[in-house]
C-alpha cells in the first residue's frame, strides 16, 4: 500500500466533509427537524419525547446517540450534530479501506474505490444533514468490516449481534440482518453448524440489546413494538392505488376504504393529532397496505419497479433538497442567476456519477447471480467474499425498498457496495478475465 497517498486522499476527503458543513448554510426540514428536536429533548432529560409525548415513529438510535452527544458537548447547536456525521463519515472511510483490504489485494480495485468514496459528492453534502444516512452508513460499514474481519468468531459473532442492533433500531428492517450473515457464512463455508452458530449468537445479541427499548414501546403504548411503529404507515402511503411514482405521499391522499378513513380520522382526532404520535394507526394501516398489495400484484410489482428507479437513477435532487436547502439568500459572492447555474451544475455533475455507480453496481449484482446460485446449490463452489458481500447486501436493500419506500437519499448507504460494484466491473472491462479478478480476492 502506497500509505502517502492514502493519508492524503483520507486527509482531503475529512476536509472536505468539514469544510462543507462550515460553508454551506442548510437547515432541518420535515423528518430531519423531527430528529433534532428529539435529540434536543434528550439533551434537556426529557426522555425520548416529541411535542410533549413519548414517541416512537422511527428508529431511536440516530436520535439518540445524537442527543447524547449533544449532552457531551454541552450544546444541541445543529453545527454540532452536523460535526457529529464529520465524525462518523470520517471512520466510515477508515472503516471501507479496511473492507478493501479484506476483499481483495489488487491495488488497481482499492485506490480507485477509495478515491471515489473520499469524494463522493453525495458522502460530502449529507455531512449537511441531521438524518440518519451518515450515522447508519457508519454502522452498516462497521458490520460489513466484522462479517470480512480475522476477528475469532467468539468476538467477531458478539460484536455483530451489537453493531446490528444499532442499525436496528436506527433502520428496523437490519432485524432480519442476521439471517443474511447465516448465508454469507454457509455460502463461504459450507458449513451448517457454522451458519447457524452464527445465526444463533447474532441473533440472541441482537435481541438482547434492542430488549430494554422494545419493553419501554410496550410500557408506553401497550402493545409489542420492537423498533417503531411507522412500518404500516409507510407500507399504505406507498402501496395504494393513487400511489403513481412509488414514493411518499400525504396520507389524507392515499385510497382507503371509507371505513379505514373514519378510523384514521378517530385516531388522528381530524387533523388535530400529530400522525407521528398516532401508534394506533400502525395495525390499521398495515392491513390496508398488505391487502391492497396481495390484490393488486401487477400494480405492487409496477411501484416497486418504479421505487427503485427513484433510489439509483433518479439523479442528485436530493443533496441540493435535504443538504443544500438555506444557501439562497445568505451572504453570498454571486447573484441570484449565478447561483442557480452554478448549483445546477453540481447536481448535474452528481447526478451522473449516482447514474454511474448504480448503472455499473447493479450490473455486478447481475452478473454475480449465476456464481451465487453455484455457491447455493453445489456443495463444492465456494463464492470469494468480492461475490457474496456486495451482492447479497445490496440485493437485501433492494429487496426491502422494492416493497416500501424508495426515493434518491436511500441510496445513501448502499453507495460504497456500489463504488466497489463499479470498480470490479471496470477492472474487468480493463483485464478481460473476470473471473481471475473474483477469485483472486
Amino acid at each position: 500500500m502506497n500509505w502517502i497517498y492514502i493519508a492524503i486522499v483520507t486527509v482531503v476527503g475529512i476536509l472536505l466533509r468539514l469544510g462543507f458543513v462550515l460553508t454551506v448554510p442548510n437547515r432541518p426540514i420535515y423528518d430531519f427537524q423531527t430528529y433534532q428536536d428529539i435529540a434536543v429533548n434528550i439533551f434537556y432529560h426529557r426522555g425520548h419525547t416529541y411535542l410533549g409525548e413519548p414517541i416512537a415513529f422511527q428508529g431511536m438510535g440516530y436520535p439518540t446517540v445524537l442527543g447524547y452527544f449533544y449532552r457531551l458537548m454541552g450544546n444541541h447547536d445543529v453545527l454540532t450534530g452536523k460535526m457529529f456525521n464529520v465524525i462518523c463519515s470520517s471512520l466510515t472511510l477508515i472503516l471501507f479501506l479496511l473492507i478493501l483490504r479484506r476483499l481483495t489485494d489488487r491495488k488497481s480495485i482499492i485506490y480507485p474505490a477509495y478515491t471515489v468514496l473520499a469524494f463522493l459528492p453525495n458522502y460530502i453534502a449529507y455531512n449537511n444533514v441531521i438524518g440518519t444516512e451518515v450515522f447508519v452508513t457508519f454502522l452498516f460499514c462497521a458490520i460489513i468490516w466484522l462479517q470480512v474481519s480475522a476477528l475469532p468468531t467468539y468476538l467477531k459473532y458478539p460484536l455483530l449481534g451489537i453493531f446490528i442492533a444499532g442499525a436496528a433500531l436506527t433502520k428496523p428492517f437490519f432485524m432480519a440482518y442476521p439471517v443474511l450473515i447465516a448465508l454469507v457464512v454457509w455460502m463461504r463455508t459450507k458449513g451448517v453448524k457454522d451458519a447457524l452458530v452464527c445465526l444463533t449468537v447474532t441473533g440472541l445479541v441482537m435481541a438482547a440489546v434492542m430488549a430494554p427499548w422494545t419493553y419501554r414501546n410496550y410500557e408506553k403504548f401497550g402493545r409489542f413494538i420492537p423498533v417503531s411503529y411507522n412500518s404500516g404507515y409507510v407500507l399504505a402511503v406507498n402501496n395504494n392505488d393513487n400511489n403513481t411514482k412509488g414514493g411518499w405521499m400525504p396520507l389524507d391522499k392515499i385510497a382507503v376504504s371509507q371505513e379505514t378513513r373514519n378510523q384514521m380520522n378517530k385516531i388522528l382526532q381530524n387533523g388535530q393529532r400529530s400522525e407521528k404520535l398516532a401508534h394506533e394507526l400502525d395495525p390499521l394501516l398495515k392491513e390496508e397496505g398488505k391487502k391492497w398489495i396481495l390484490s393488486h400484484p401487477g400494480k405492487f410489482l409496477e411501484l416497486g419497479f418504479l421505487r427503485l428507479n427513484g433510489m439509483f437513477f433518479d439523479g442528485a435532487w436530493d443533496i441540493r433538497a435535504w443538504a443544500m436547502n438555506d444557501f439562497q439568500g445568505k451572504n453570498q459572492p454571486w447573484s441570484p442567476q449565478v447561483y442557480e447555474r452554478n448549483m445546477n451544475v453540481f447536481i448535474f455533475f452528481s447526478g451522473i456519477v449516482i447514474t454511474i455507480l448504480s448503472t455499473l453496481g447493479l450490473s455486478y449484482v447481475l452478473l454475480n447471480l449465476k456464481p451465487l446460485v453455484q455457491s447455493m446449490f453445489r456443495r463444492s463452489y465456494a463464492a470469494s467474499e468480492l461475490v457474496l458481500i456486495p451482492t447479497l447486501n445490496l440485493s437485501f436493500f433492494l429487496a426491502v425498498h422494492f416493497v416500501f419506500e424508495g426515493q434518491a437519499r436511500y441510496n445513501f448507504p448502499l453507495l460504497f457496495l456500489l463504488v466497489i460494484g463499479t470498480v470490479v466491473c471496470v477492472e474487468w472491462l480493463r483485464c478481460g478475465n473476470r473471473r481471475e479478478i473474483t477469485l483472486s480476492a
